[in-house]
């Protein structure tokens, strides 16, 4: 099979698809690749069934979630979110960037009531949403670059939901 999860379900490559069409392509697809038609077939049909319905559930996991999809584009763009800026994966953010987070960090510990780690959650969950609204425009425009620096941002301020939910238990 193929890496490209667009090519797999025979879907455009592009980050604007409709979930009904892909849940439709993933059931259409998944009736037809499943291995239990191939029940009767030699061991070399039934591990190629097997492989090709793998392969399916892996893009259809991979196309509905929007994240997953907009950094499945940029890794066919020629940047993997998840390998080091040096070796043509993620960029590495700004500096400026970095001391945000620094200084969100610091509002979080400072932070002694839930109301005011609940503003400071809203606040970054609105930066999350904007940075993939970014990342999903960068990818209708085609620019791959920009959008891979828009999604490692958002993965900062993702961990950093997590830093603050945590923290609220």
């Amino acid at each position: 099979m193929t890496d490209d999860f667009f090519a797999c379900m025979g879907l455009p490559r592009r980050f604007d698809l409709d979930r009904a069409a892909i849940e439709g392509r993933y059931l259409e697809l998944s009736r037809e690749l499943h291995p239990d038609r191939f029940i009767g077939g030699s061991s070399a049909e039934r591990r190629a069934a097997l492989e090709r319905s793998s392969a399916l559930n892996e893009a259809y996991r991979g196309l509905r979630d929007p994240i997953r999809r907009a950094e499945h584009l940029c890794k066919l763009g020629g940047i993997d979110l998840d390998s080091d800026a040096r070796s043509g994966g993620a960029p590495t953010p700004s500096q400026a960037f970095l001391v945000e987070m620094i200084e969100a960090r610091e509002l979080l510990a400072e932070a002694t009531t839930p109301g005011e780690r609940e503003a400071l959650r809203e606040k970054i969950e609105a930066a999350a949403e904007e940075r993939l609204a970014a990342a999903a425009a960068a990818l209708e425009g085609g620019m791959i670059r920009d959008a891979a620096e828009a999604l490692v941002i958002h993965r900062y301020l993702r961990r950093f939901l997590d830093e603050i939910d945590g923290a609220q238990h």
